[in-house]
């Protein structure tokens, strides 16, 4: 029996079916076989689906065994036991952002902000500071926040961090640029972790190859998803760079932790240098005509796909007008969609941040 006939498994009504024709091609049934005695409901077309069922159960377990046994098929638990026992490679766990946030008092008095106010931002998410302060009367104090839940959504960007959930009068919130000390993942997926088990063969030989390096930098810390390789000498004979980015942007506990990673196996004649990509930020205004659709909808798919599109980008990847203009195309009801945006071409260390806005016009 072939790979592609283990994975195919039957439902139960194709296994009923198949015990019927069987039932009905008997010669030595015939006599017996009415087909009156096997329509929905009578008691013998209820033993036969009971088993078809059972079958039908056995089918999938054997179609989930073949898959397991093969990296491209695996999936979630069975994927994890294949890439932990062939490649001693393990699923990643998610991990809770970490930054400073910025504590501002008014100028009547000082405000004492204890440890465990919350705050957080307009679209929900919120943040726990880990230490009190004494905040100078119109002035500000920079304490430590913890993500409320793991995740790379809550790698946000400055100013984004404004509303303070714990009511403390005289105080307000922000979080400045390079707030991110050490950024927020989410569990590694399937397609991450396939991708740095076949990494894995790349780092056995002795010398470092450009995989090896992405298999290290993917490896060290489970908030980078984005790697580049400069392995052309850009610094002159023997030197590597290699650029990391990851959702949200890198705090700088990610940065240090890649960097002792790979130091620690570079081949000894290398000068290697690790470090973050540079965020670019790129406003995104696209104006949109759906005169039936649901504004509030199309809007949130509009900015999930380029949230999506903007995690596809490798690092110094070009965007394309043309993508923009794909993802404002495809809610349903959106019968037009414009703008000024022109494609991007970063330079080679650069990762695009999008900064999107979204219009409507009510004429064609």
């Amino acid at each position: 029996m072939a790979l592609s006939d283990l994975i195919r498994p039957r439902s139960r009504e194709q296994v009923v079916q198949r015990m019927l024709y069987t039932l009905g091609a008997d010669p030595a049934l015939g006599a017996n076989f009415a087909p009156t005695n096997y329509v929905p409901g009578d008691p013998l077309r209820t033993l036969l689906e009971l088993a078809g069922e059972g079958i039908s159960d056995v089918d999938r377990l054997v179609a989930a065994l073949a898959e397991a046994g093969y990296l491209d098929s695996a999936v979630g638990e069975w994927l994890s036991l294949l890439t932990e026992s062939h490649y001693a490679t393990t699923r990643q766990t998610s991990t809770f952002a970490q930054g400073l946030v910025r504590l501002v008092a008014s100028p009547g008095s000082a405000v004492a902000a204890p440890a465990g106010l919350i705050v957080g931002t307009a679209n929900g998410l919120k943040f726990s500071t880990l230490e009190a302060a004494v905040v100078p009367a119109g002035s500000y104090a920079d304490v430590p926040v913890r993500a409320e839940q793991p995740g790379a959504a809550y790698n946000v960007p400055a100013t984004t961090i404004r509303i303070l959930h714990t009511p403390l009068p005289g105080l307000a919130v922000t979080n400045v640029g390079g707030w991110l000390l050490e950024a927020g993942a989410d569990e590694e997926g399937d397609e991450a972790l396939r991708r740095r088990a076949r990494l894995r063969w790349s780092e056995l030989g002795g010398g470092a190859t450009r995989d090896a390096y992405e298999y290290w930098a993917f490896t060290a810390h489970p908030s980078v998803d984005r790697v580049r390789v400069l392995d052309e000498h850009p610094r002159g004979q023997g030197t590597v760079d290699v650029v990391l980015w990851g959702t949200g942007g890198l705090g700088d506990a990610a940065v240090t932790a890649v960097d002792a990673y790979v130091q620690a196996r570079r081949p000894l004649t290398s000068d290697v240098q690790v470090y973050s990509a540079a965020e670019r930020a790129v406003p995104v205004a696209v104006e949109l005509y759906a005169p039936f659709g649901d504004r509030a909808s199309i809007e949130a798919q509009v900015l999930s796909g380029l949230s999506a599109l903007q995690r596809e980008l490798p690092i110094g990847g070009t965007l394309y007008r043309a993508q923009v203009i794909e993802v404002a195309m495809l809610p349903p009801g959106v019968l037009d969609a414009r703008t000024t945006f022109a494609d991007v071409r970063p330079g080679a260390v650069e990762a695009l941040t999008l900064v999107p806005r979204v219009s409507w016009r009510d004429t064609p």
